[in-house]
């Protein structure tokens, strides 16, 4: 596995790159043997040390984690201890995934916020009309995925939603993170059948 060190307000130095490398490639290794690539950022700040790392694992599954401490090595082991966690329960259901049902994820029917200042705020008197949010525009890939692999993707990457092309009728599925920490599954075309072979190029 390729990993790349960087540093943010601060020098690495030879000591943590080579404690990074060795740490990140050894939690990989339990559980994934062909990682693609990994990163590791090693941000400072009055507070102390940040690092943040990213793990390809393959072209379509990625994970990421971060750690805080006062010292540069804790935050790493913290970041590093995240990932592996991720690791552990990703090769678990791995194993069990035939076995099981996706009963804790209920499809619905929901209008899902990418910002904060998009949720419903109580009615103001004021004239004055507030500025629209400013949303970031970024390249996402969508990739074609049973149910099953779409949450063992979703579970491992630890973000807040991922949309996928359902193999079962070829349409866009989105699945989130509720605020019970459950998963929410949001499929528009249900069971309805798919009407192409595969999706546009």
């Amino acid at each position: 596995m390729q990993i790349s060190i960087a540093g943010k307000n601060t020098d690495t130095g030879g000591a943590f790159q080579k404690h990074a490398e060795t740490a990140l490639t050894g939690a990989v290794s339990k559980y994934f043997d062909r990682a693609v690539s990994g990163s590791i950022t090693l941000e400072k700040s009055t507070a102390g040390f940040e690092t943040r790392i990213r793990v390809n694992l393959t072209r379509r599954i990625e994970m990421e984690a971060s750690g805080r401490a006062n010292d540069a090595h804790l935050a790493l082991d913290e970041a590093v201890e995240h990932i592996e966690k991720r690791l552990r329960r990703f090769k678990r259901r791995l194993k069990n995934h035939r076995h099981e049902t996706n009963d804790d994820i209920q499809p619905a029917t929901v209008t899902y916020f990418a910002n904060e200042q998009d949720k419903a705020e109580p009615e103001s008197h004021d004239d004055t009309i507030a500025a629209p949010p400013v949303l970031a525009e970024m390249d996402y890939d969508i990739h074609l995925m049973t149910t099953e692999e779409a949450v063992m993707v979703f579970e491992l990457s630890g973000k807040p939603a991922l949309m996928f092309r359902n193999k079962a009728h070829m349409g866009l599925n989105m699945l989130y993170r509720r605020e019970d920490m459950s998963i929410g599954w949001v499929d528009p075309r249900g069971n309805r059948k798919p009407d192409l072979e595969e999706p546009p190029a």
